[in-house]
């Protein structure tokens, strides 16, 4: 019996890449639903727009691995923990010794584009959906483009710097909404407005026109907004479906110890499907890139350990360059914190941390991201901040400090050669 890994995401890839770095001798099958698996889903907004060729999009490879099956277009109908085996929709079994479930989360549509379907109406998440748009936009430039997460934020920049006539619309608060206090989300939106994006914040969707069996415009927040294409990123859900029964759902959810470890020992979990019971009782889903990859090795280094290790850094990171303004989050905000913060909104800089019984819990740099790494560890440390630390959210520089975001930084998903 081999190691399955069910889930083709940067989560799933990463598993693989460590279960065949650690067990040289030990096959590792990887499953997923897609006809393509092991591409980044961080630059579907760059291949959308026509400013990135889709061969940019997929991971490094190394030679063929003869113990390394990737098996496409594959969903998995039950899992049977008794019989140590998965039974996929057409009926084969696949026997397991050790199972990692990484197959991620389902775009979250909102209800009201359950009915008839629409041309024009897409969300943004996988690469199939992601070819269908970009042949869409070919003759198509009003986009209005819904949900103010990370991807919507990076569809809409991207988008209108390639000339196109965009919308965003944000439910309920400001963009970004779970990542950004209200002030750094005001300094953004503001970015994005002089780009030229036009923005509806706490505007709920309420209707939708269509006509000739296209997407035609939108109602939200009380007022209409026209276009002929709607881009849905509004976040994603999980889909435990193929869990039922087993056992390993608890209130709707995959919950998993701080090692990864599901209530079957030889089961793990990585990515958006695991919600992570902390050792403080809480339940936490930090679903980030960088997360995934980090939960993915994580859960295959765990796989034969006789005492699994906890997962320990929990911190939802994210960095992004949106058209000139760089920004790097370093956890979202917190109810009950105090916040740090330096500010020159003339200048586009924010940089601000929030504070919890002294221990900086989380916080943002917008437009001057120095120190960042520093800071970022001064938050895993977990102890209280000192005044002269406190000091690093004093920009070291009146310029902003820019980076690009390319494939090449990303070197831990280079699947290990076997020779």
């Amino acid at each position: 019996m081999s190691c399955i890994i069910v889930g083709g995401g940067v989560a799933g890839f990463q598993a693989a890449a460590t279960c065949r770095a650690m067990r040289p001798e030990q096959a590792v099958t990887l499953i997923d639903a897609e006809k393509e698996t092991g591409y980044y889903r961080t630059l579907l907004p760059q291949f959308i727009c026509g400013a990135l060729p889709e061969q940019k999009l997929f991971f490094p490879r190394a030679d063929a691995d003869p113990l390394l099956t990737v098996r496409t277009g594959v969903r998995v109908k039950e899992l049977d923990r008794r019989g140590c085996r998965l039974i996929l929709e057409g009926g084969e079994s696949l026997p397991y010794d050790r199972l990692i479930l990484a197959q991620g989360g389902d775009p979250l549509m909102p209800g009201i584009l359950a009915g008839p379907p629409a041309r024009g109406i897409f969300p943004v998440r996988d690469l199939t959906t992601a070819r269908a748009i970009k042949a869409w936009l070919a003759d198509h430039r009003r986009v209005i483009v819904f949900g103010g997460s990370l991807v919507g934020v990076k569809t809409a920049v991207h988008l209108c710097q390639a000339g196109f006539d965009v919308t965003m619309v944000v439910r309920r608060g400001h963009i970004l909404l779970r990542a950004l206090s209200t002030e750094s989300a005001a300094l953004v939106e503001a970015h994005l407005a002089r780009m030229g994006v036009r923005l509806a914040v706490d505007s709920p969707l309420e209707d939708i026109r269509v006509e000739q069996g296209a997407i035609a415009g939108i109602k939200a927040g009380g007022r209409w907004l026209e276009g002929d294409t709607l881009l849905v990123a509004a976040g994603t859900v999980t889909n435990p479906s193929f869990l039922e029964g087993t056992g390993l759902i608890t209130d709707g959810q995959l919950v998993v110890s701080p090692a990864l470890q599901t209530a079957d020992q030889r089961i793990f979990a990585a990515g958006d499907v695991a919600v992570i019971a902390t050792a403080g009782g809480d339940r936490v889903s930090p679903n980030t890139w960088p997360q995934a990859v980090s939960q993915g090795r994580t859960a295959a280094e765990n796989l034969y350990r006789q005492t699994p290790e906890p997962h320990r850094d929990l911190a939802r990171v994210n960095a992004m360059e949106l058209h000139g303004l760089a920004m790097v989050i370093l956890g979202p905000p917190v109810e009950e914190a105090r916040v740090i913060a330096y500010a020159r909104p003339a200048q586009q800089v924010r940089r601000e941390l929030f504070v919890v019984g002294g221990r900086p819990v989380g916080g943002a740099l917008i437009g001057d991201i120095s120190a960042a790494g520093t800071l970022r560890a001064l938050i895993a440390s977990g102890r209280e901040i000192t005044e002269a630390e406190a000091g690093l959210l004093l920009p070291r520089s009146r310029h902003t400090i820019r980076f690009s975001e390319t494939t090449g930084r990303r070197q831990a998903l280079i699947m290990p050669s076997r020779g």
